[in-house]
């Protein structure tokens, strides 16, 4: 089976603080972007984010255009200054109980996190969204990359 990471990074928010969140502008980048992959029929059968709270937002702003999916988690291995083994170590049980897991955390963790995945590094403004099919437990190709930002009204 194949499986499938997703790495987004948070909508445009309010700062860098834990408790900093999205801005409106942010939100509707979000929403544009849930509301192409639930034309596609794109949905995560599990989702995990930072417990920051403009990572949470943008869980909720997605769902609300997706609709139910998977089990939702919080990993404290996704805040921004965690270190990419850590967060792919927390990840990985993810990944092997659930095809298509969808993490949403911050910089500069997601550079580097995707950077230790597949050698790559296109970078994540406000709200993008990366997916990985994973060759092995610890590495993997970029799918394809939507920058919110970019999506049309």
């Amino acid at each position: 089976m194949v499986r499938t990471l997703v790495l987004m990074r948070h909508g445009l928010a309010s700062g860098q603080a834990p408790d900093a969140h999205l801005l409106p502008e942010g939100e509707a980048q979000v929403r544009r972007l849930g509301r192409l992959l639930a034309r596609e029929g794109w949905t995560p059968t599990q989702i995990v984010s930072s417990p920051y709270r403009r990572a949470r937002e943008t869980v909720r702003a997605l769902l609300d255009e997706l609709g139910p999916t998977g089990p939702i988690g919080t990993l404290h291995e996704l805040v921004p200054e965690a270190e990419p083994d850590e967060a792919i170590d927390a990840l990985m049980p993810h990944t092997l109980e659930s095809p298509r897991v969808l993490a949403v955390a911050h910089l500069p963790l997601l550079d580097r996190l995707l950077y230790a995945l597949t050698n790559e590094m296109p970078g994540f403004s406000p709200g993008t969204f990366v997916e990985l099919e994973l060759d092995e437990p610890r590495r993997g190709r970029i799918v394809r990359r939507i920058v919110a930002r970019e999506l049309a009204e």
